[in-house]
């Protein structure tokens, strides 16, 4: 019976509706094409930061664009 007990508290949590986030801006996906010097960079700042190459450089051009 606690199988049976596990999948019904399983199916609750399933099936109640996900606590509402602030609302995001969607993001776009694009490519661009970095010299091997400067995405060398990037990666290097960004795992001094513990972030992600992508999550750094968004950072970067947030500061830059006064966002």
């Amino acid at each position: 019976m606690a199988f049976e007990d596990k999948m019904n508290q399983l199916k609750n949590s399933m099936s109640s509706k996900p606590a509402k986030n602030e609302p995001t801006a969607p993001r776009i996906s694009k490519s661009y094409t970095l010299k091997q010097n400067i995405a060398n960079e990037l990666t290097r700042r960004a795992k001094e930061k513990e972030l992600t190459a992508s999550r750094y450089l968004e950072k970067l051009l947030k500061k830059e664009f006064n966002l």
